[in-house]
């Protein structure tokens, strides 16, 4: 966090330069608190050290709102200059963004970890900056030594869902489920068992296969012992009702604060996978993009060096270390500053593991934003029991099979 303990006098700085800056480039994301305050550190920073450019961040609120916004800037040719966006957004609008290999300089991408480097259709048109992975957490009273494996997972959830007060009902259980969450719930699991949602050239539905029955009926059994609640996680594990969950390593803060109300010492592990898997877990948050439309040569190039700014070594790191996400390049990753997190902090050391040995992103399919819409539906289905795994499967290979024809 060295970087940010300067805020208050770049922020000053800033502020002394904007009146001269002679290009103005807008920010769209949805930080808030902690995290916007290290976003604006990092523009002020820059801005002081780039006098002629002008960041302006705008929030846009959640996710769903800032693509709403998108969609409706696109439609009315007035985008921002830079903005967050997931892949499955990015899809939907490739003809609008620039080719960063165009603006960016060759060293910077070169040294983007491989796991965050992206093409769409060929085309370089985004660039990590607030990337996580999911992650274990765990209360650390009651899981010693957190389980590896699917089998060792269902086995110490089996032990720990009981009824507390003897009056008939569970009221402690040992995973949390989010029914309409399928990165969490689903996707995870099917990438460690070596399935897939479409064919390599996507001509085919793979999803209903062995690998996905496999992975429903493991995702049936884990909800027998699983609080199943739409809730983020840090609601009913700060209640102290929940011993396990998966959830984003960018949740640290919240999931830190939940461990504090239940006065319990939080643990990290990587996910648990099948022994005849693969230790697989999906990367999360967004990515930059610059968009073209409406944009001058003086706004995309100006945007082209903040996001130089943001990749610096110094600057991925100093964010990781106050949001939980983790750095998103190489020289940052293996740098000494780095390591020297990891050894003294375990959470640092997990996230940076799980990336390492089993990072996967999101489907590059132009109609993904449909298909994750329809198994988000289907996963909700398995998980309350609803219908059988093999006919829910079977039922979401039909509808994903239309969205794609």
């Amino acid at each position: 966090m060295r970087r940010f303990f300067v805020v208050a006098m770049a922020g000053l700085l800033a502020a002394g330069v904007a009146g001269v800056a002679s290009v103005e480039i807008s920010f769209w994301h949805v930080f808030t608190e902690e995290h916007a305050r290290a976003l604006q550190a990092l523009a002020d920073e820059f801005m002081v050290e780039n006098p002629d450019v002008k960041v302006e961040l705008v929030f846009q609120g959640g996710y769903g709102d800032l693509s709403r916004k998108l969609f409706a800037a696109l439609a009315a040719g007035t985008p921002p200059t830079l903005s967050l966006q997931y892949e499955n957004w990015t899809t939907q609008w490739l003809d609008s963004l620039v080719d960063l290999d165009a603006y960016v300089d060759p060293d910077v991408l070169a040294d983007v970890h491989p796991r965050f480097v992206q093409e769409f259709d060929g085309r370089l048109v985004t660039l990590p900056f607030n990337r996580s992975i999911i992650i274990m957490y765990y209360r650390k009273d009651m899981v010693p030594e957190p389980p590896t494996t699917w089998d060792a997972l269902l086995e110490l959830c089996r032990e720990l869902t009981q009824d507390t007060t003897g009056d008939g009902e569970t009221d402690f259980w040992g995973f949390h489920l989010r029914p309409r969450s399928p990165e969490e719930a689903f996707l995870i699991y099917l990438e460690q068992a070596g399935g897939t949602i479409l064919s390599e050239d996507w001509t085919e539905v793979t999803i209903n296969d062995e690998d996905g029955l496999r992975t429903a009926d493991f995702l049936t059994e884990l909800a027998q012992y699983s609080l199943v609640d739409p809730a983020f996680s840090s609601g009913p594990f700060g209640e102290g009702v929940v011993a396990m969950f998966i959830g984003t390593s960018a949740g640290l803060p919240f999931n830190q604060a939940a461990a504090q109300r239940a006065g319990v010492e939080l643990g990290f592990a990587t996910v648990p996978y099948p022994e005849d898997g693969r230790p697989a877990s999906q990367m999360m948050g967004t990515n930059v993009a610059i968009f073209e439309m409406g944009q001058s040569e003086a706004q995309i190039e100006a945007a082209a060096r903040f996001i130089e700014y943001l990749l610096r070594p110094e600057n991925t790191i100093d964010w990781a270390s106050i949001t939980g996400y983790i750095p998103v390049t190489t020289s940052a990753i293996e740098s000494e500053a780095w390591q020297a997190k990891m050894d003294e902090n375990p959470f640092f050391a997990v996230q940076t593991e799980q990336l390492v040995i089993g990072g996967f992103g999101q489907l590059l399919h132009p109609e993904y934003w449909d298909i994750r819409s329809v198994i988000t539906d289907y996963v909700e289905i398995i998980i309350m029991g609803d219908m059988a795994p093999k006919q829910a499967l079977d039922a979401l290979a039909d509808e994903i099979r239309w969205i794609i024809e």
